[in-house]
């Protein structure tokens, strides 16, 4: 079984929409974690060295439809559902690579540095979300 995880991250491209073959919506997201820790002196959070970590986000069905009306870069999203997933390859030089990615299930605009819109300040409501379980085209 593979790990799952959950947490916050900032969008740093602009998230990507793409179909499957049977036009299944999926979307990915570029996200960045960085371990931050208050410096009392300088009354400032600052980034701790070394700690920066990209990764990309890959959402499906609805929940890709939404997201990509729903945020941007600079915006920071917080997964409260994923699963943590790893792809191998050899390069060209025969050297095997390795690369990690989240699968997410569910995510939404985080509101820690403010609010995020919503259906509620839009004046509509939302529909009841759907479970899938699909296959990415990454």
């Amino acid at each position: 079984m593979l790990p799952m995880i959950s947490g916050e991250f900032g969008v740093t491209q602009e998230p990507e929409m793409r179909f499957s073959n049977d036009g299944k919506p999926w979307l990915k997201i570029r996200g960045v974690a960085k371990d931050r820790t208050w410096n009392s002196e300088t009354r400032q959070y600052e980034d701790k060295e070394g700690s920066t970590m990209y990764i990309d986000i890959t959402v499906g069905g609805k929940t890709a439809e939404n997201l990509a009306e729903s945020v941007t870069v600079g915006d920071n999203i917080t997964i409260a559902n994923g699963t943590l997933t790893m792809r191998e390859w050899t390069n060209d030089a025969g050297v095997t690579q390795k690369a990690y990615s989240i699968r997410a299930n569910d995510v939404g605009v985080s509101t820690r540095f403010g609010p995020a819109p919503s259906a509620k300040s839009r004046g509509t409501t939302a529909p009841a979300p759907k479970a899938q379980e699909e296959v990415a085209p990454w």
